[in-house]
């Protein structure tokens, strides 16, 4: 797992987009990321995306799910493997993320976050830009001898399930 003074060397190569690269968002031993201004809802036809209002963002009634793409986008290199993690601040509002969330090596795009509003009677709102998790990097004993190039490879936006 790298520590802060790790994560500020790599941060060029995990975050390339310069006006994305904050490093004011390095942690002792993560480095938080940001929601991003695209979503996933569910409605009673199916799903449809929508881009998010700066200003007002979205509100998630109590047990709403919507997918939501990260403002960074986020690079591994090989070597490398990334677990994302929700931030606790952003967990004791009421947010849940999936847990399945770990990012192998060769990865490139924006994330997709899976995220629910877990109270029982107050709705949360969710902003582009707004802190929401952290990525923790772990540096692997060697390069992976097959880099992920999977069917989310390149993803540029957020991304249902294919």
């Amino acid at each position: 797992m790298l520590s802060d003074s790790s994560l500020i060397e790599i941060l060029p190569q995990l975050i390339p987009n310069d006006n994305e690269r904050d490093y004011s968002l390095v942690n002792p031993a993560s480095i938080d990321i940001r929601v991003g201004k695209n979503l996933i809802i569910e409605t009673s036809y199916g799903f449809k995306n929508i881009e998010l209002n700066e200003n007002e963002g979205y509100w998630l009634e109590p047990g709403d799910f919507v997918l939501v793409d990260t403002y960074e986008r986020i690079c591994v290199p090989n070597g490398f493997a990334v677990d994302l993690k929700l931030k606790s601040s952003t967990a004791r509002k009421g947010f849940n993320h999936s847990l399945a969330f770990w990012v192998d090596p060769g990865w490139d795009g924006r994330l997709t976050m899976e995220v629910q509003n877990i109270l029982r009677y107050q709705p949360l709102v969710i902003r582009p830009k707004m802190k929401f998790a952290q990525i923790i990097v772990h540096k692997l004993d060697k390069p992976a001898m097959k880099p992920y190039s999977g069917r989310y490879q390149g993803a540029a936006t957020v991304e249902g399930a294919k």
